[in-house]
């Protein structure tokens, strides 16, 4: 299962195109958010990364991960809120019928 941390660098890296830019967004160090990458590389056993001198940009593999990673990180944020509006009771269903 992947992982939403390596996810999340993924898109950072993506969105930055530069490795100190999206450590600096993350909070973290370089070693730290390259090993990210590569993890999740070697999970999926594809390159994402194109490694330029100045910068990274994402593979057509990586364009596909991109797009659906979005989705898939908006959607795990969402939960999340969806959890606790129902543990305040906010979250149901509520029907009205008019005759």
């Amino acid at each position: 299962m992947i992982d939403l941390r390596r996810l999340r660098a993924f898109v950072v890296l993506a969105e930055e195109g530069h490795v100190t830019r999206a450590a600096e967004r993350l909070g973290i160090q370089q070693p730290p958010l390259t090993r990210l990458l590569q993890g999740l590389e070697a999970e999926l056993g594809v390159l994402l990364m194109h490694r330029m001198p100045r910068g990274v940009r994402p593979t057509e593999a990586g364009k596909v991960l991109l797009d659906e990673a979005k989705i898939i990180l908006e959607r795990a944020n969402g939960v999340a809120d969806m959890v606790h509006r129902a543990a305040r009771g906010e979250q149901g269903r509520l029907a009205i019928g008019f005759t």
